[in-house]
């Protein structure tokens, strides 16, 4: 027979003798509390199997939501402090409890009990009945016949005397045989057990969240601070670096009362190390922060969650669940998760949870993430890797970021803590905090309070000095090149940027909207000229007919909208201008027509879409030429008119990764084609943009093909980084034949530190196919560069 015995939150030592005496005859006690207690003594719950609470009524000024949430809240702190072999559950004796079940708080408790004047309505949890206080033991035995619960409350009567004689009466009837014999005839001063096994219940979904919650609420109370060590790695791709940009650091995170700062020592950008004022102060890109996360008691669940069934992790058997936002609750203008959750089937603790984003606004249109935990301690689950990847649309330039988090170590509620923090505070490294507004850089020698130095204001700006040299094929004499970089990431404080960028011959400016009118709706555009000409050689058969070439000078501007159609795919849609100047050589024959300057309008449309690491896109260039005219000779057949109009499309792919903070890989593999393509509208390797290594300017003019293009970076030292190339194309050159031809090279480029955080770069490439302007086979290319950020 289970015993209750009554008390009053905050009371319950009080009835300790009551359950041991209970205990010792045999008997199953259990709680019967007024109150919801935030927690319960481990010498009470030493004893009891079951707890059934009944908490206060709701104030007047209180919705049903805030009230619901305040009992999850209470409950999940009462399942977090009790061992996990005793049941709980609601004492809703009003009808005003019935209506909190419908708050999605039934999963909170294991089951509920209805007294005898509330009507049965299915919540999914196993129904009590508590029954108005009987006399006698027919009567009592007479509530057992309800048919809608499983279990039968019997309130003693006051009267010691009569309580007594029906306790003794109710065991002699649990004791009796199944004989015909007179059930109250069998004595005893003792509480028989009744033994029945039944098959346990599957919990669902709504369960397991409120089990993983109680689990939360178990670590938090019993972990006050942690400092985690380890290593944050971020790899994304910049103009003009010969491979992907690696910012590395060594890290401490310091996480106590629910603030996280972390401290980033031996910061290293491209493998090489920067001390002291030399480490520039990068603008930190993040997405909008999450308006409310999911597996969290809220007071409105704004997901929807689903149970995908069983897998392992590990040797650990958990529960998947999956989670979106709800349709019916969420507002669709903010930004939420969608993903799956892996969470232990006997702990109820997370080990894994894969997410991403949904309705981004902002630079980052598409952001994923997968976190790993591991147990450092029984019963205590804390981060171990963070793996995020995320896409970056900004003012001209589209890259994938890449964000590694590697925990090595976690010091539980060190005695030293606040100690190891002021040092930290007190040294050279960079420190950030996380904010509801997201990280922020903290500043050295100011306060917020006491002993916390204030946080910085956003770090907006980038400023960049570059300058050096390119040696290549087809230009005549090695072209020095330097200028200057400024990209504003607030843009007079409109929340635009804009990227500018003049370098003598070569100017460029280019702006973006990362969210126009707070919709999820961006405009960007660019615009790009070249003051100086180059050579626009022309091949026939493999042989370079220098009668024909001809010098160029591009320009170029494009504007466009985006918008993200879902957490993984952008649709972009713009319009571009194209200007070529074109000019006859000092070897361009006398009966060469030379073309009018092209001036091409043209639209592009494209699909850009994310998933796990990789980045792809397919698009689409249909163009039209303006004021073109019958060039070249005649008898050639070079111009058709047919090629007024034309169109280009294509398919990208590209992934890159971090592997370790010393080793960035990235790959990339193209295919494009298109229609009515000539000589000036077909595609070309630049020195620039599209590159293939080893392979002058616009050596290769192509109407289809595909390339294959790779690079692996690693710091060798706090010196050096090395980067090793490798590039192929299968392309269709008309001026090379009427098949495929495969154009393949290699590089490799020194990346080291100089004087004032200067970094320098010396870059090689080598095509095996690429032909000199003396006819030679196999071309060179080199590029010395540095760049200074600031």
């Amino acid at each position: 027979m289970e015993v209750f015995v009554r008390v009053t939150a905050g009371s319950e030592e009080a009835g300790l003798p009551s359950l041991v005496d209970i205990e010792r005859k045999g008997g199953r006690p259990s709680l019967l509390v007024s109150g919801i207690p935030a927690s319960l003594s481990g010498n009470v719950t030493g004893h009891v199997r079951r707890v059934v609470v009944s908490g206060s009524s709701r104030p007047i000024d209180q919705s049903d939501a805030a009230f619901a949430f305040g009992l999850k809240t209470s409950l999940t702190a009462l399942r977090a402090a009790v061992s996990p072999t005793i049941f709980i559950g609601l004492s809703a004796e009003t009808a005003q409890w019935q209506s909190l079940l419908s708050h999605d708080f039934a999963s909170y408790v294991d089951f509920v009990v209805l007294n005898d004047s509330m009507p049965f309505e299915s919540t999914g949890n196993e129904v009590w009945r508590l029954t108005s206080q009987p006399a006698k033991v027919r009567e009592a035995l007479a509530a057992t016949a309800t048919g809608d619960a499983t279990h039968v409350i019997w309130s003693l009567p006051a009267d010691p005397v009569v309580a007594a004689r029906l306790a003794t009466g109710l065991a002699r009837v649990i004791a009796a045989p199944t004989s015909g014999s007179d059930p109250q005839a069998q004595g005893g001063d003792r509480f028989a057990q009744e033994v029945q096994v039944v098959g346990s219940r599957a919990l669902t979904v709504e369960e397991i969240i409120a089990r993983h919650q109680a689990a939360i609420a178990r670590q938090s109370a019993s972990v006050q601070s942690v400092i985690a060590s380890g290593t944050l790695t971020l790899s994304f791709e910049a103009p003009g670096f010969p491979a992907p940009v690696t910012v590395s650091s060594g890290v401490a995170l310091y996480t106590s009362d629910r603030i996280t700062e972390i401290e980033q020592r031996d910061v290293r950008i491209n493998g090489v190390e920067f001390r002291g004022s030399a480490i520039p102060r990068l603008p930190i890109i993040e997405p909008e922060r999450v308006a409310s996360p999911p597996l969290v008691i809220a007071l409105t669940d704004v997901y929807r969650y689903h149970l995908d069934g069983r897998e392992t992790v590990g040797s650990t058997p958990c529960y998947v669940v999956s989670f979106q936002p709800d349709p019916t609750r969420a507002d669709k203008s903010v930004t939420l998760f969608r993903g799956k959750a892996w969470i232990a089937a006997d702990s109820f603790a997370m080990l894994k949870v894969s997410a991403r984003q949904t309705a981004l606004r902002g630079p980052i249109v598409a952001s994923e993430q997968v976190d790993d935990f591991r147990e450092v301690r029984p019963g205590v689950w804390l981060l171990a890797h963070s793996d995020v990847r995320q896409m970056y649309e900004g003012a001209a330039h589209r890259t994938p970021i890449h964000r590694v988090l590697a925990i090595d170590s976690d010091e539980i509620n060190s005695s030293d803590f606040s100690a190891r923090r002021q040092r930290a505070y007190r040294s050279a490294a960079v420190m950030l905090r996380d904010t509801p507004e997201g990280y922020r850089y903290l500043k050295k020698g100011t306060t917020d309070a006491p002993g916390t130095p204030a946080v910085a204001g956003r770090a907006d700006r980038v400023r960049t000095l570059a300058g050096g040299v390119i040696v290549d094929p087809n230009i005549s004499t090695p072209l020095p090149f330097a200028g200057f970089s400024y990209v504003d990431f607030d843009f007079l404080g409109s929340g635009s940027q804009m990227n500018a960028f003049f370098g003598g011959t070569y100017g460029q400016l280019a702006f973006s909207v990362p969210s126009i009118a707070r919709t999820r709706w961006q405009v960007g555009g660019q615009a790009f000229a070249i003051a100086s000409s180059y050579n626009d050689r022309s091949f026939g058969h493999g042989r370079e007919q220098y009668d024909q070439d001809l010098r160029q000078r591009p320009a170029h501007m494009s504007v466009w909208l985006l918008r993200p159609l879902s957490t993984r795919v952008s649709f972009r849609a713009g319009y571009e201008l194209d200007y070529t100047h074109l000019a006859a050589s000092t070897a361009t024959d006398a009966g060469f027509v030379v073309p009018a300057d092209q001036v091409v309008h043209g639209a592009r449309f494209s699909l850009d879409a994310q998933r796990a690491g990789w980045n792809a896109s397919v698009w689409w260039n249909p163009a039209r030429r303006s004021g073109w005219r019958a060039w070249g000779r005649t008898e050639s057949g070079d111009y058709d008119p047919s090629q007024l109009d034309f169109q280009r499309y294509g398919i990208s792919i590209a992934r890159a990764r971090v592997i370790n903070p010393r080793a960035v890989a990235h790959l990339e593999a193209a295919w494009m084609g298109g229609n009515d393509l000539d000589r000036f509208s077909r595609y070309s390797f630049g020195t620039f943009d599209n590159r293939l290594r080893g392979y002058p300017s616009a050596l290769i003019r192509y109407d289809r093909g595909a390339a294959v293009r790779t690079a692996m970076a690693y710091g060798m030292s706090r010196l050096i980084r090395v980067d090793g190339f490798f590039d192929s194309a299968e392309v269709h050159d008309p001026g090379f034949g009427s098949g495929l031809r495969n154009y393949t090279g290699v590089g490799g480029a020194l990346e080291v530190p100089a004087f004032f955080g200067t970094l320098l770069a010396v870059e090689w490439g080598y095509g095996f196919r690429g032909i000199n302007t003396n006819g030679t086979l196999g071309t060179q290319v080199l590029r010395l560069s540095g760049y200074k950020v600031f």
